[in-house]
């Protein structure tokens, strides 16, 4: 009797294949799942089959001990100290430290261990805040990240049995149960269920028979159902188009905050320096000095520690930190640390709290919502914008009116799309940016291939049949070409790369998915969003960068200032700078010239004030007594009367008030005229409570400003005639040195 003949699909779960024919049918799956292809798929076998591919099954899931040995472990976020070790590693932080103990070393020795502790701690009192404050910011962004992804919950069938796991617990093979708000946790198969409606904009309908691919991050927003899980992690889609950012997206700064930094950075550089220099200088002078005392350090002592602390004991200290003058040295050790508080401890604080402030208007005006807080300095940078109108769905967010404002602002708009070449070219005649003979219009599969060449790139306009990968890979050469790009898309989970890849990304509130909103910087809302995010940012950008050279140039003439002024003024001039600059920060200022953040172009202009205000300071001591005043007190607050009204001329000059129409503005800003009239009454309060200054004092305190201003014009003029003169300088001196060769 013949034995029954045995049917395929029916048992599929018994099916036995080699390992190399495994790896083969692997790679196929792998194949059909990107490209979605149906037909393919079917040939394959289907779903059952893809399940057997890896070990699993579509009505039992995994078998219980697979899973497990395949699995991953959770990863907790790093512990505190990790991130304060990482603080500690700074440059600047070890001659700080080092400065910190040869001056308590110093104090002790050459004072007395009740009280010449003073400057050491208060080193290591800087040290803390420029530790902590950046380790407990990082620490709570990375709490934040681990928790939101813990918090991210599917159900899986192991051996027939429902199991509730983590995302990332999940692993290829996993049969999981999809419901409403659920997220996929990876590249997979819908094998049972009803429709499922996905966040995804352009394909949002998943069905078991025509549309059975689902992708990792995608929402499920209606519906329920089973799939298989095919790929995880850096396997999917998703994860292999993060894997080209050749950067982590977590920790990237926006473009604005990353030059901040690096002008911050060349001024921890020069601070570091001198801080080498002051405790050099302390060693030897505590080697030969140790066992003497100096007249001119007998200042007002405090009681011992271990006495009973009474108002009197902490008056004392603080005339003792603030106000005495115990060597010059430990004077500009401390002007030392008002800076490094000032730029680093202070800096952030301000501009974020005026950033807040810009966001919260763009909000009111124009429905736009930030995600990132620096973002809107970067969008100021932004010169290509790459907008995904695939099927007209973000079209309405670049009218055609706005579409031609942009580029009369010097912005190249560039179109991508996953249809056809003519519907594109209809899109932009559509928003009037038809391309020209010298633009381009380029397949997205032939950019991928790599047919255009890199210097043709700047041209593309139109990219037709761009598939996220295509787009993905669109923004990360322009960015490698040194171009600052934003993007307008996130209609699909897929276009999340591109979206974290661009300098800015941004969405449209009613047209993107899911994880598109999380990875974007801006939501917008209505019809010409762009161009007033676009406006706001070149005046955030173009006053923060004002604001930062005056503050910069103010903390290196505090090093001078060091050893005239007291602590205590010193923090006074931070403070009106602080203050007015928060102030000219949130005025929409039509300045003719934008300040670059970058320090090889903002550190000439610095010199040169800072060389001005040194002159100045210079020639004080040639100007005869009477007119400065019969004592030093009045000689020393006519030089802070000085110092800081420069500071606030200088900042207004960097402003520009002296054009007509920034001027207007500024006018009828009334917050600005009631900061700087409250700041100017209790400048005059500080000035009279510490020395009454007489009409010619004022004077001649207007004068020398006025001469400053003249100075200062000068040398600028002088600056710019040798760079202008730079080039034919140079072809000058090579004409020269090859005639003078032939003649030899």
């Amino acid at each position: 009797m013949a034995s029954p003949q045995r049917n395929p699909n029916s048992t599929t779960q018994n099916i036995s294949q080699s390992s190399q024919e495994q790896c083969h049918q692997r790679d196929k799956i792998h194949r059909i799942i990107p490209e979605k292809d149906v037909n393919s798929l079917g040939k394959y076998g289907g779903a059952p089959m893809v399940a057997a591919a890896s070990n699993s099954d579509i009505e039992a899931g995994l078998p219980t001990g697979t899973a497990l040995k395949a699995g991953l472990k959770q990863v907790d976020p790093p512990s505190f100290p990790s991130f304060v070790l990482e603080e500690f590693k700074s440059a600047t932080l070890l001659p700080l430290f080092v400065s910190a103990v040869i001056c308590f070393i110093a104090g002790i020795v050459s004072e007395n261990p009740d009280y010449g502790w003073l400057e050491g701690v208060d080193i290591q009192v800087n040290i803390l805040i420029l530790v902590f404050l950046p380790s407990i910011q990082k620490y709570c962004t990375a709490r934040k990240n681990a928790k939101k992804i813990k918090l991210l919950k599917v159900t899986v069938i192991r051996d027939g049995e429902y199991q509730d796991l983590a995302v990332p617990e999940v692993v290829k093979g996993d049969l999981v149960v999809l419901k409403e708000g659920d997220v996929v946790p990876g590249d997979g198969l819908l094998v049972f269920g009803n429709e499922l409606v996905i966040d995804d904009r352009l394909d949002f309908r998943i069905d078991c028979i025509n549309n059975p691919f689902l992708f990792s991050g995608s929402k499920v927003l209606e519906g329920g159902g089973r799939m298989i899980v095919v790929s995880t992690g850096s396997s999917t889609s998703l994860g292999k188009m993060m894997l080209l950012k050749n950067r982590n997206p977590f920790e990237e700064e926006p473009l604005f905050q990353a030059h901040m930094k690096e002008l911050n950075r060349t001024m921890d550089y020069i601070v570091m320096f001198i801080y080498i220099v002051l405790a050099l200088v302390l060693f030897f002078q505590l080697l030969y000095t140790r066992n003497h005392h100096k007249d001119d350090q007998k200042s007002v002592r405090p009681p011992n520690l271990n006495n009973k602390v009474s108002a009197e004991f902490v008056e004392t200290l603080f005339k003792k930190i603030l106000l005495r003058s115990r060597g010059k040295i430990i004077l500009l050790i401390y002007s030392l640390t008002i800076v490094d508080l000032g730029l680093q401890g202070i800096l952030p604080p301000t501009i974020s709290a005026s950033l807040i402030c810009w966001n919260r208007n763009l909000k009111k005006k124009h429905q736009i919502h930030h995600k990132n807080l620096y973002a809107c300095g970067t969008m100021g940078l932004t010169k290509i914008i790459v907008i995904d109108v695939s099927r007209e769905l973000l079209v309405p967010q670049c009218p055609l009116e706005a579409a031609k404002d942009l580029q009369d602002k010097g912005v190249s708009i560039v179109l991508v799309s996953r249809d056809d070449e003519n519907f594109v070219r209809a899109i932009s005649d559509k928003i009037g940016i038809l391309p020209t003979s010298r633009d381009l219009v380029v397949n997205g599969e032939e950019f991928d291939r790599g047919d255009i060449p890199r210097n043709n790139i700047i041209s593309i306009r139109i990219m037709y049949k761009s598939q996220p990968k295509h787009t993905f890979l669109l923004v990360k050469a322009l960015r490698e070409n040194g171009h600052v790009v934003a993007y307008l898309g996130g209609l699909a989970t897929l276009d999340t790369p591109a979206l974290k890849e661009a300098d800015v990304g941004i969405i449209e509130e009613h047209n993107s998915c899911g994880l598109a909103d999380e990875s974007s910087d801006f939501t917008v809302q209505g019809k010409g969003s762009l161009l007033p995010l676009l406006t706001s940012g070149r005046f955030v950008y173009s006053n923060v960068g004002s604001f930062i050279e005056v503050l910069h140039t103010t903390s290196i003439c505090i090093l001078f200032m060091a050893f005239i002024l007291e602590p205590f003024h010193l923090i006074w001039v931070n403070a009106v700078i602080h203050i007015l600059g928060f102030s000219m920060i949130l005025m929409e200022l039509p300045k003719k010239r934008t300040i670059s953040l970058k320090a090889k172009v903002m550190c000439p202009n610095i010199a040169r004030k800072v060389l001005c205000q040194v002159l100045l300071l210079l020639s004080l001591g040639f100007i005869p007594k009477p007119i400065l005043g019969s004592n030093e007190d009045i000689q020393e607050v006519m030089t802070l009367n000085i110092f800081t009204m420069f500071q606030v001329f200088y900042m207004f000059q960097i402003m520009e008030f002296s054009d007509i129409e920034v001027l207007k503005v500024a006018v009828r800003n009334y917050r600005f005229l009631v900061t700087v009239g409250v700041t100017i009454v209790f400048h005059g309060i500080i000035i009279n409570c510490t020395e009454n200054l007489s009409f010619l004092n004022w004077t001649v305190c207007f004068l020398l400003v006025l001469l400053l201003w003249v100075l200062d014009s000068t040398l600028k003029f002088v600056a710019e005639t040798l760079y202008r003169l730079y080039d034919q300088i140079q072809f000058c001196i090579a004409v020269i040195l090859v005639l003078y060769f032939i003649i030899l």
